[in-house]
């Protein structure tokens, strides 16, 4: 078993050598693969060459790229040299670059190609101690020498040092110790400038030794689709966790989804919430569009949908799989037993075919002229049964995610519920995790023995959880058996960690670092409670919370997730720190909006005149108080009370992290004129 993670690629090459290792797109745009072996010699003989340039253990290297086979063999050689990678993305800004490769000390930098290259090039006079540059992509224009050196040059000359007989590597991995980092990661954040997350080798082996296996089962056999940042933590751990069981992983980007999940088809694949959201969205897009759903089609994956979701959810409750947030006495229990055994024998394969068949031949030996009725309805259910519908329908619909998908792996923020129950009950399992960068990543966890919706799963082997309050008080201290050890369940605090997966400490900041680890246990920041299934159940963020004028604390986040179920309702943001009640920054669904427009007699076309027109906005508040309400579960002062319209979506690089997270901060700067003047005007 593996101690590090130079092992495991050394191990994972021994064990899977000829299969797959990742796919990548050529020339040609096709995909190719490099198998496990040539990943590790590739690997290799790229450590002999950065070790021949004067790389050191525990040095740090830089790495500016994109999700690309040349990405996973700069790990790999990283990693094999005894060295820490500094990753980050091609949409690195220009003060993150300066900041970052200043901060981390990197003498040497990955860079992916020429447009990355330029950015680095514009901001080199204020980089001071980056002595060589290394450039990834085979398309390159740049040339070899001043600094500049070339991958896969880099490459062959490894290869001819090895060949020579030097084996320095190999030392190398021999003397990785467990507290050496793997990788500095500077967090995103939203707000300020980055911190760099030191997380060690024994992190990421907890993660892979006690972690990985509680998940899932994965084999050769299985295919991931990467579209994650390959730079995030959540894409590294389920990037190892491919390579350490032998996996195949597909590289691919969002503008290629459509197209790559089909060639893919993959078993396993990892992202955040945003990306269901629009698998889902365009689901249900497809299937409202007469043109592309005759009315037939989308009645019958109504009536397919009907039974599914009431099958799941019935088999849910009867495994003891129901989330619940508030303790169900022994007869709330019993009445949701029999609601959901009635719901089972309706929709369950082939349940009204074998009771109404069994009724239908007990009533023709009375001589009862009903036999008839029942054999009928009997007959009925050959078709209209949870398994039949699954088959002819439903399954029609998987193939959105390629077909062949076991399991969504969902991290990175909070999956919407009824995305979450949508992909439950078309038979696609949801992993729903919770993990942060700090802690590599993961927390807590939901498992295929105990997928609970509602909740972030069981937490992890090794690991204790305690939920505090403001002053520091444990509300409820819960270890990865399930064991209450003080408290109680069901009451909503902090969440602070205690185990091996916690980082290292922030890079060259201790001051932080004790702030954010106290006596060994880490505060997340992220409010949550133990609900009474014994997993983790997160409801917002500490640092989101808007405390109005008159001292009410309320989290954003079930708010904003509630009202974009609006399918006018492409993205909100709730707003109101200090105020006396709430308002929201609302970017429009602008294909939806223009439709309602067309038939409510609004003239106006263009986006910035719909947005400021009186009938629109009051349209909109209505929209909101629809699904921002008493009815809907939330308390008055939770309720918006005041919009205001945008044009311009939230994107990632400039209103969103690259987990898609708002930036509060930016987006509350940006629109801070709209803010003040929607409570002046209102």
């Amino acid at each position: 078993m593996a101690n590090n993670l130079a092992e495991v690629y050394r191990e994972s090459s021994e064990k899977f050598g000829s299969y797959p290792a990742f796919w990548y797109k050529n020339a040609a745009k096709e995909y190719q693969a490099i198998t496990y072996k040539e990943l590790y010699e590739d690997g290799l003989a790229l450590a002999e060459a950065l070790i021949d340039l004067g790389v050191k253990a525990r040095d740090h290297i830089g790495v500016l790229a994109d999700n690309r086979v040349e990405w996973i063999i700069a790990d790999c050689a990283v990693l094999l040299t005894g060295s820490a990678n500094v990753p980050r993305g091609s949409d690195i800004t220009d003060s993150e670059i300066v900041y970052i490769l200043n901060h981390s000390g990197a003498q040497i930098v990955f860079i992916e190609n020429d447009k990355v290259y330029e950015k680095y090039k514009n901001n080199k006079s204020q980089i001071k101690g980056v002595k060589t540059v290394i450039i990834m992509d085979k398309e390159t224009k740049l040339k070899s020498g001043a600094g500049i050196l070339l991958f896969h040059d880099l490459i062959q000359k490894g290869k001819e040092l090895r060949a020579k007989g030097k084996k320095e590597a190999e030392k190398r991995i021999a003397d990785i110790k467990p507290d050496d980092l793997f990788t500095l990661i500077y967090t995103s954040g939203t707000t300020g400038m980055p911190k760099g997350v030191m997380l060690m080798h024994s992190n990421m082996i907890h993660q892979l030794h006690y972690v990985v296996t509680r998940v899932a089962n994965v084999s050769p056999n299985d295919r991931m689709l990467s579209i994650l940042p390959v730079w995030h933590i959540f894409e590294r751990v389920v990037e190892y966790f491919a390579i350490v069981n032998g996996g195949a992983t597909y590289y691919t980007k969002v503008t290629d989804l459509r197209n790559d999940i089909q060639k893919a088809r993959p078993t396993f694949m990892a992202s955040a919430p945003r990306v269901w959201e629009s698998i889902y969205n365009g689901i249900y897009t497809k299937i409202n569009d007469p043109k592309q759903t005759p009315p037939l089609r989308r009645g019958l994956f109504n009536i397919a949908y009907f039974f599914s979701k009431h099958y799941h959810a019935s088999t849910r409750f009867l495994k003891g799989l129901e989330v619940d947030y508030e303790s169900r006495n022994i007869i709330q229990s019993l009445l949701g037993g029999v609601v959901s055994l009635v719901k089972l024998l309706i929709t369950g394969p082939f349940t009204l075919t074998v009771l109404f068949g069994a009724l239908g031949y007990y009533l023709g030996t009375l001589g009862n002229p009903l036999s008839t009725v029942a054999y009928v309805v009997s007959g009925l259910g050959l078709l209209f049964n949870s398994f039949t519908l699954d088959r002819v329908v439903l399954a029609k619909i998987r193939q959105a995610t390629g077909g062949h998908l076991r399991a969504t792996l969902s991290g990175g923020g909070a999956l919407q519920k009824h995305v979450d129950a949508f992909f439950m009950d078309i038979g696609i399992t949801v992993l729903e995790g919770y993990g942060m960068t700090e802690t590599g990543p993961v927390i807590s966890v939901r498992s295929f023995e105990r997928p609970i919706m509602g909740s972030v799963g069981d937490i992890v082997p090794l690991t204790q959880v305690q939920i505090r309050d403001d002053s520091g008080k444990v509300l409820c201290h819960i270890d990865d058996k399930r064991n209450i050890i003080s408290g109680k369940m069901g009451v909503k605090g902090v969440v602070h960690l205690s185990g091996p997966q916690v980082m290292k400490g922030y890079y060259k900041n201790p001051e932080t670092t004790a702030k954010t680890i106290v006596d060994g246990w880490m505060n997340t920041g992220d409010i949550g409670m133990i609900n009474f299934k014994r997993t983790l159940t997160l409801t917002g963020r500490a640092k989101d919370t808007i405390v109005l004028l008159g001292g009410e604390n309320v989290e954003p986040v079930p708010i904003e997730n509630k009202i974009d179920e609006s399918p006018y309702i492409k993205q909100s943001m709730v707003v109101g720190q200090d105020q006396k009640v709430l308002g929201a920054i609302i970017v429009p669904d602008f294909d939806a909006l223009s439709a309602w427009a067309a038939d409510n007699g609004v003239s106006e076309s263009k986006p910035e005149k719909l947005i400021t027109n009186p009938k629109v906005l009051e349209f909109y508040k209505k929209e909101v108080r629809n699904f921002n309400s008493v009815k809907t579960g939330f308390k008055n002062f939770e309720q918006v009370q005041y919009v205001t319209l945008v044009t311009k979506p939230f994107e990632v690089g400039d209103e969103l992290t690259n987990l898609m997270k708002m930036k509060r901060h930016v987006i509350t700067e940006k629109y801070k004129d709209r803010i003040l003047d929607l409570y002046k005007n209102s």
